[in-house]
């Protein structure tokens, strides 16, 4: 179950960010810290950019990476 709760909350954070019309994020950020956030889901910090960036896009919202 925390890989689902994890699932949940990556596409909370994009849908919150297409309904505050926040049409780009910062994707290394968020994905760290919804890692940080579910460390029973045994996620990588890659993994959660990888989906977060794969949702993102799918929503029409551009992930941002700060350098």
């Amino acid at each position: 179950m925390p890989a689902l709760t994890l699932a949940v909350e990556i596409a909370d954070a994009v849908a919150a960010a297409k309904k505050r019309r926040q049409f780009s994020f910062d994707l290394k950020s968020k994905a760290q810290e919804l890692a940080k956030a579910h460390p029973d889901a045994e996620a990588s910090v890659g993994d959660v950019t990888d989906v977060l960036e794969e949702e993102s896009l799918a929503a029409g919202v551009t992930p941002v990476s700060e350098p």
